[in-house]
């Protein structure tokens, strides 16, 4: 069966405009990878995910390249169920439907990674997709297991999952239910 990534959630997200993208950067002394601030603009940050022909909806699941890392027992696919955006100073219906904030997500998980990594989404288990916005990681995308931190704090519990945001759209896949 044929499948399509949408973004069906697009209007429970509130509007990100480019200059809300900038503050935001500023706020955190940060520089944003141009395809993850143009999808924050153009797709408000909302979650990524598959229709079938039947209409029904599907959550993407992205391969994991764990190495020999500790945190490989996450398994080497993951599922997004939930995006951040930035929501700070407007009116959100719940959320639940509208995703989480960028500006908070980075206050609550601040300690499970390494500086230099921005979370921008998570699973069902609160693990985070992150995103590279220092200059060795500039733009990649990984995830995060909280399944294994170890300490002190290292790259150990992160597996990589795509060079780009805009490859780790193209590597999004319809989540494979067992039948």
């Amino acid at each position: 069966m044929n499948s399509q990534l949408v973004f069906p959630k697009f209007d429970d997200y509130p509007t990100v405009t480019a200059e809300e993208v900038r503050e935001f950067e500023s706020r955190h002394q940060l520089s944003l990878p141009e395809d993850y601030a143009d999808f924050l603009v153009r797709r408000r940050g909302s979650l990524p995910m598959f229709q079938n022909e039947r209409g029904e909806h599907m959550c993407a699941e992205f391969n994991v390249n764990w190495g020999d890392k500790p945190a490989r027992v996450s398994g080497p696919i993951v599922h997004m169920e939930c995006t951040f955006s930035l929501f700070d100073g407007k009116n959100i219906k719940s959320a639940f439907e509208s995703g989480y904030d960028l500006d908070d997500n980075i206050l609550w998980n601040e300690h499970l990674h390494p500086p230099g990594l921005l979370p921008i989404g998570s699973n069902a288990g609160n693990s985070l997709f992150m995103l590279g916005v220092n200059e060795a990681n500039a733009g990649e995308v990984f995830f995060l297991s909280t399944f294994h931190i170890p300490c002190p704090m290292s790259y150990d519990h992160i597996g990589f999952i795509a060079d780009s945001f805009t490859a780790f759209l193209a590597a999004a896949r319809p989540m494979q239910r067992d039948n």
